[in-house]
């Protein structure tokens, strides 16, 4: 068993964000041994050491690409740790962030022009018709689904890029609120070929206030969709 038979190659992701810098990577889980954290020169939190095959393998990719990234912009590359609530602890003065599905991890960095600013990206697997309507109530409400096109032909991939979007904008957000907040805070309002744009239904912080708009760049790529945002789209 090699590293390259689990961690393909780099895949530089463009964005309408020049600031920012993203790469996407493969991996295999049924290559994934514990032994290639220290292989790829990633330590292993306590945690994820009590975790499941799966999620370490899903961990060593990300942070292996936050490694990357670092790199790739120059930055000395740092192990990314385990903070609040999950989040990841970038470098002091940029943000990032940190996502994967079952078979390809994504990461993108960002340098952090004022305290609290974030960026999230987020990548899923469509989400399957028969879990379509566990969301509802859930992810989201009626009046959100009102607003989705009238011509929907691909339910599950919209639902799923609903999810996704809303999973960025709780990353984006997080450095400023601090905790989880819910699905519900965040309402979907309208879509275009390239974003879809929200509005906050409560008050997250003190300047992230009720009937404030942002918006979400989206992409679909074949049976996966990904989505980025960054704080600033909430200002």
């Amino acid at each position: 068993m090699t590293q390259f038979a689990f961690i393909q190659s780099l895949c530089p992701v463009a964005l309408p964000d020049p600031d920012t810098s993203v790469l996407m990577v493969p991996f295999d889980v049924q290559h994934y041994s514990p032994m290639l954290f220290a292989k790829l020169g990633i330590e292993m939190p306590e945690a994820i050491r009590r975790a499941v095959c799966k999620r370490q393998a899903e961990f060593l990719a990300g942070r292996y690409l936050a490694k990357k990234v670092q790199m790739s912009l120059g930055v000395m590359p740092i192990e990314i740790a385990i903070g609040d609530s999950r989040a990841p602890v970038w470098p002091s003065a940029w943000t990032g962030s940190i996502s994967h599905n079952d078979s390809l991890a994504i990461c993108a960095m960002t340098p952090q022009s004022y305290e609290h600013e974030g960026v999230g990206i987020d990548i899923e697997s469509l989400i399957d018709v028969d879990r379509l309507s566990e969301m509802k109530g859930v992810v989201v409400t009626e009046k959100e689904l009102a607003a989705l096109p009238s011509n929907v032909q691909n339910l599950s991939g919209l639902m799923t890029l609903l999810f996704s979007a809303k999973e960025s904008i709780f990353k984006a957000l997080y450095p400023q609120v601090k905790r989880y907040f819910d699905f519900l805070d965040v309402a979907f309002l309208r879509m275009d070929d390239q974003w879809l744009y929200f509005e906050l239904n409560t008050k997250l912080s003190d300047t992230l206030l009720p009937g404030l708009q942002g918006k979400v760049y989206y992409s679909r790529m074949d049976e996966r969709v990904l989505t980025f945002t960054r704080s600033e789209y909430f200002i």
